[in-house]
Parts: structure tokens; sequence; C-alpha cells
């Protein structure tokens, strides 16, 4: 008997040691992004942070190392490892920090390594002596990974996704005389293209457009001056290419209040390519899209909910190659633009489709909503 009850106590303490290894023993981590592609340099060490998913809170399971672009290895501790409130599901984010002091401008390159699982992640980002960080244009399509910040952080730089063939413009505040050029640089290749720009005579911003020739992909944004220096977007952008709403056909061009219209082509609904967006394994994007209507009294939208779980999005098949589109039997105050006269008997005008940024060709139709 006493010999049964030692081989069960070894075997506890087997299974108890076994349970207690794996505990300790981290998940596989996902990278997001840095929350500043491009920093400024330092001479004293301060933090630089950027968003994980499963990262170890653990601070002693980890390993960090920082080289410059010519190989030196600096100093970097990890500081901190804190949850922020947002995530996907039961994948919730975290930001972590990291102290550095890269003073020189150049290519910095992370690699992180957790003791435990021996995972390894390398990124990279760049050290610029003039960064900027507002961008705007119309019809702006978000993917910001986390929605808001607290009262004691500074305003986060938003991501965005910048098409090809539509007109941005530099918010920041910067110089716009002896520019020599602005520039994409691909994150990965850092092949460059150049990127025609204009200054707007009234409100003395820089304007700029992607053209067709820049791909799909991930790039750093630069203005660049005739005095060698250069000023950075913060923020790396995700370019995504052209692709124009086609209506082929409408089933007529004059309705009555509660008929349905039916729009048939193709590019309704923009697919995005989701490879070039952080968190992509734990997220699903897509761009909205909006029946655009136009009469004498001005332009107004019906959004097009761009997922399923959404009342409307019925309207539209997933494949965005079809709308079908009620028209209310009376118009309301707030639909201003279905009525031409008063009190809205009926709209006369065009309707057009919208995805992101880009704009079908519009036809013309009439509702008599009585």
């Amino acid at each position: 008997m006493k010999s049964k009850i030692t081989l069960l106590f070894i075997l506890s303490l087997f299974i108890l040691s076994c349970s207690g290894d794996d505990d300790a023993k981290s998940k596989q981590f996902e990278f997001l992004e840095f929350e500043k592609d491009v920093v400024l340099p330092s001479v004293n060490s301060g933090d630089i942070t950027f968003l994980a998913i499963n990262f170890d809170e653990n601070l002693t399971n980890w390993d960090l190392k920082l080289t410059d672009d010519a190989g030196n290895v600096l100093p970097v501790i990890l500081s901190s490892v804190k949850k922020t409130g947002h995530g996907y599901v039961d994948n919730e984010i975290q930001r972590i920090a990291f102290t550095a002091a890269p003073k020189n401008e150049g290519v910095y390159t992370l690699v992180i390594k957790n003791k435990t699982t021996d995972q390894l992640y390398t990124d990279h980002f760049i050290v610029r002596s003039k960064t900027f960080n507002k961008i705007q244009y119309s019809y702006a399509s978000s993917y910001n990974i986390i929605g808001g910040w607290s009262s004691n952080e500074p305003e986060p730089t938003w991501d965005y996704i910048y098409f090809q063939k539509i007109k941005n413009t530099i918010q920041s505040d910067l110089v716009t005389t002896g520019i020599s050029g602005i520039k994409l640089e691909n994150v990965t290749t850092f092949k460059e293209y150049n990127i025609d720009y204009s200054v707007n005579t009234e409100t003395k911003k820089i304007e700029f457009t992607l053209p067709v020739g820049v791909p799909e992909g991930n790039y750093y944004l630069s203005v660049r001056y005739s005095n060698f220096t250069s000023a950075y977007f913060e923020k790396d952008i995700v370019v995504q290419e052209e692709k124009l709403p086609k209506v082929a056909s409408i089933n007529k061009n004059t309705f009555k209040g509660k008929e349905i219209m039916t729009l048939k082509g193709n590019d309704f609904r923009y697919k995005v390519d989701l490879d070039l967006l952080p968190g992509s394994l734990f997220r699903t994007y897509q761009v909205s899209s909006y029946l655009v209507f136009t009469n004498n009294n001005g332009t107004g939208e019906i959004e097009l909910s761009t997922y399923d779980k959404d009342p409307s999005f019925k309207y539209m098949n997933a494949e965005g190659t079809e709308i079908n589109f009620p028209f209310h039997g009376q118009t309301s105050e707030e639909d201003f633009y279905y009525g031409n006269d008063y009190p809205r008997t009926y709209f006369e005008g065009t309707v057009q489709v919208r995805t992101g940024a880009y704009l079908s060709e519009p036809i013309a139709i009439r509702v008599d909503f009585k």
C-alpha cells in the first residue's frame, strides 16, 4: 500500500510540473502595427509603441533587439504591456511600449523573440527629422485598429485607405516653397514612385493624386525639399487600385412610390486586399457603398450596409453586381433630396452608386410618390 501511495504522489508531482510548464508557455502573438511608423530622432530614451494580440504580459519572457541600417545594435528595453479595451471577439488588442533612443535618421529593425516559444518577429520603422500626420480626401475610408483614445493621450494618426486617381490634401502645416517632389517608398522594397502635386492657391495646402502606375501596397509618403530635407507622414499608407462602379442597366427610369429600382452592373462593392491591413486574421473589413441622389435641391446619400448582419444589406447582393432598392411611399423631412417640390410629391434628378471614393456615371430617374 505504501508503494502505491508513493507512486501516486510522484505521478501527481509530474502532472503538476507539466501543467506548470504549459501555463508558463506563451501563446503565439500577432503583431498589428507600429502606432507611428516614422519617429523623430531622440538623444534621450523614449517610448516607441506598437499594437499586438496575445503578447505575453510577463516582460521577462521576451528578448528585443534593435539595430540601425548600418548594423549597429542599440540599447532597447521592453517597458510595458497594457490592454487597450479594444479587440476582435476574444482577441484583445494590447499596446506594447519599448524604450530606445534612435538618434540618427535611417531604417531601424526590431526583432522580437519569445523565450518560451522561440517565436521570432521582425519589423521596421524609420527615423526622420521632420514628420506630419494629417492627410484628407473626400469620402475617406478608414480602417482604424483602435477607434478612440484616452484623454491623457495625444490624438493618434488615423489609418486610411488611399485610392488611385483620388486627390488628397496634406492638412498639416508644411512649407509649400522649395518642394522638389513628393515620393512614395514601398515599405518592403523601398522602391520609389514620384507623385504629381500642386499647392492650392486658396488654402495654401499641398495636394497630390496617386497615379494608376503605383501598385497596391504599403508605402511611406514623403515631401522632399530642394535643400535636401524631407517631411514624412507618420504612418505608412495603404494604396488600393481604382475600381469604378459601373451600372450596366436599370429596370426603368420612371417609378412610383414603393416600387423597387433595380440596378445591375459590377464593382458596386469595393473589395479591399485584406492582406495589406493589420489584423486581417481577426477582422472583417469592407468599404461602404451608397446610392447617391442629386436633384435641384442638392445631393443626398443612402448607405447600403457593408456587413450582412445589417438589415439593409439585403438591398445589394454579396457579389456587388445588383442593387434592389425600394422607394418610400412618401418623402420625409430627412430625405430632402427625394423631393423637387413641397410637399415633396416627386423626385426628378439622377442616381449614382458610390463605393469608397469612386462614383458611377449618373442615371436620370423620376419618382412620383403620390
